[in-house]
């Protein structure tokens, strides 16, 4: 697949959408979110989509009152949906609607090499047939895609640490709800050994200015992304997250003192995904903004 999923939407559903895609390295970036909008009456027919190992899944943010849905040339005779409502899909099948009402819902995809390693991450067995779930009722998923629309707003953490940790819990749900099986213990016996906090930050320090994903993170602990995240917030007292944008403040506020560098080329070598990020995480930590900061630096010296 050439281009992620969530790139694609538009070719399928409408054109007029709000899709925001967080990639992750790790997972070949064959997993996106796409946030699809639409007020008006509804986009009409979609085109078939191409056959691909691949799961899909959407979550209704709103009641979609009128919509029909064929599943490999099958008509489904769906009934409206109402908000939370689960689709899940077998992209193999070639799924195609007919949207004939407003719509606004939250799509996951997971290409069938990002579900493996997820499971080989975790050490559990690969998924088996995907089940096919029209209009369902999953609180769990439901308040997960909540999450997925706060990531992808543009005050969101949208972080390849945050999808792989959100991945991480869909992937455990899925395993635990509709293939039967229990997900992989997350039990940890304290926290990090010595040996392995120092090579996690060592990791980090060396890759603020990049994404820094989940599991890259595990594979330095050499856990699985489970288990380390409870470890890791045992022995630092925070979650990497928390810890990595603390670390990318401290550069921040080093690089923000040399006036030849711009805004854009400190949020760039500090890991963060634009300046505006990095303006709210500054302004969240100093109560100040950057250049107010650079500002109060330059005549204190």
């Amino acid at each position: 697949m050439e281009r992620a999923y969530g790139e694609t939407m538009g070719d399928y559903f409408a054109e007029q959408q709000a899709a925001l895609q967080i990639r992750s390295a790790a997972l070949d970036h064959h997993v996106a979110v796409t946030h699809m909008r639409y007020d008006g009456p509804g986009t009409g027919f979609t085109d078939p989509v191409p056959p691909q190992p691949a799961l899909l899944m959407a979550v209704q943010l709103k009641p979609l009152l009128k919509h029909n849905l064929w599943v490999d040339g099958k008509d489904m005779r769906v009934k409206p949906y109402p908000a939370g409502a689960l689709t899940m899909m077998d992209l193999q099948a070639s799924p195609m609607a007919n949207l004939a009402s407003s719509y606004n819902c939250v799509q996951l995809y997971f290409a069938r090499g990002a579900l493996d390693a997820l499971s080989e991450a975790e050490g559990v067995a690969r998924f088996g047939e995907i089940p096919l779930i029209n209009g369902g009722e999953d609180t769990i998923l439901a308040h997960l895609a909540q999450m997925a629309v706060f990531a992808v707003s543009h005050v969101g953490p949208a972080t390849p640490l945050f999808l792989e940790a959100m991945a991480l819990s869909v992937h455990r749900h899925l395993l635990k709800q509709y293939f039967g099986r229990a997900p992989a213990s997350t039990a940890v016996r304290g926290g990090l050994a010595g040996w392995q906090e120092r090579r996690v930050k060592e990791y980090i320090e060396a890759h603020l200015h990049a994404g820094i994903g989940l599991l890259a993170l595990a594979e330095q602990a050499q856990l699985s992304p489970s288990q380390f995240g409870r470890a890791f917030k045992a022995s630092v007292g925070i979650t990497p997250h928390q810890w990595i944008i603390s670390r990318r403040l401290a550069r921040a506020r080093a690089l923000i003192a040399q006036p030849h560098l711009s805004l854009a080329e400190v949020a760039r070598l500090c890991g963060f995904a634009d300046p505006s990020h990095l303006a709210r995480e500054f302004r969240k930590s100093e109560g100040v903004s950057a250049s107010a900061w650079r500002k109060a630096f330059a005549i204190n010296g």
